[in-house]
């Protein structure tokens, strides 16, 4: 239970208002703060993607069409996040929870939450690489593998969230 609890304290620290799927009926609400303090970041971080990718155009650099392909993915999986039902009935409308699925959203939510800084990092970096082209490659693949990994990891969220 140790492992279980550190995440917890880390997410509650993290986002302000999260409960920990503690009580049935704030469930669908600590789902909601979760998924609101990932969009925000993202938000974020897509703001910073778009002045990283002005400054490409004014450079020229040769980046221009990832930079802007990962800017839609990240706008997309923002809108995903923001946008998805608050909690899912079949999940949420159970009366018992097994503590094993509560468990799993909550490693689910911490790495969402680390995922999206991450992501916030990245843009950063890549925002800095912009006027040195052999950094930026580096830089855009990184970028690229961790948008990848907070899709599957928000899949794999949500097939806990279904049941399934």
């Amino acid at each position: 239970m140790g492992k279980e609890t550190k995440l917890l304290e880390k997410i509650e620290l993290a986002v302000p208002g999260y409960h920990g799927y503690k009580k049935k009926e704030l469930m669908r609400e600590d789902d909601r703060i979760i998924r609101g303090k990932v969009a925000d970041i993202l938000a974020m971080a897509r703001k910073d993607m778009e002045r990283a990718l002005q400054r490409c155009a004014m450079v020229n650099c040769q980046q221009l069409v990832a930079i802007d392909g990962m800017r839609k993915k990240l706008i997309a999986l923002e809108s995903r996040v923001r946008h998805a039902e608050a909690g899912y009935s079949g999940y949420f409308d159970r009366i018992k929870v097994r503590e094993d699925e509560l468990n799993a959203l909550i490693e689910y939510d911490a790495k969402l939450i680390e995922l999206a800084q991450a992501i916030a990092d990245a843009v950063g970096k890549l925002n800095g690489a912009i006027a040195d082209p052999r950094n930026l490659g580096m830089a855009v693949f990184d970028l690229d593998d961790k948008l990848r990994e907070l899709e599957e990891t928000l899949d794999k969220r949500n097939t806990v969230l279904v049941g399934e």
